[in-house]
């Protein structure tokens, strides 16, 4: 029996490539509040959060064979998917928003979801927070960009247009921004 907790996470993503269930669940284990906690910071909605946590999950199933140890860590890859799917399903309710009625809702989408543990709670809080530091370090001007990009999920074209600003201006602060954000968190991620 393999134990996954000793395994390093380029090992783990080794296995799931490989269609090991048990690899894609200690995966799970490990960076299911990172993932849900992204989900829900862009998405503000517990039940949407968590289908997106599971789809999430999914794709790096089908996908982790697509994953390129030289190209990064196994963290940054599946964050990256993370993040994808949420745009997916942020840009996909954009254009399939409808003025209702929260007369019209069923009863028991009105009841709270059982929520996460308070230990998962607490990583979730502490992990935004750091979040919120970093981009706090990123000029005004580029911050805006981030949050309509990541949060948001606008397009760099789609800013353009939005902020009346050429689209190379977009590119150039979604890049010095990203540059920022990086250093920021590796910064606070070593105190």
């Amino acid at each position: 029996m393999v134990d996954y907790e000793s395994l390093d996470d380029h090992q783990i993503m080794q296995r799931v490539s490989q269609a090991d269930k048990d690899a894609l669940e200690a995966l799970y284990t490990r960076y299911r509040t990172q993932v849900y906690s992204l989900a829900m910071f862009m998405l503000k909605q517990p039940a949407l959060a968590e289908e997106a946590t599971q789809d999430i999950f999914l794709n790096v199933w089908l996908k982790a064979s697509s994953f390129n140890a030289e190209r990064g860590q196994p963290k940054a890859w599946i964050m990256s998917v993370a993040h994808h799917k949420v745009v997916d399903v942020i840009r996909s309710r954009r254009r399939t928003i409808v003025n209702t009625d929260p007369a019209d809702y069923e009863t028991l989408d009105l009841l709270p979801a059982d929520g996460a543990s308070t230990e998962q709670q607490v990583e979730q809080t502490l992990e935004r927070e750091r979040i919120m530091r970093a981009l706090k370090t990123v000029p005004e001007s580029q911050r805006e960009v981030i949050m309509l990009a990541y949060f948001e999920g606008y397009t760099q074209s789609e800013m353009a247009e939005k902020l009346d600003q050429p689209l190379g201006t977009i590119k150039t602060r979604v890049r010095l921004a990203m540059q920022k954000l990086r250093t920021a968190l590796e910064n606070d991620g070593d105190e």
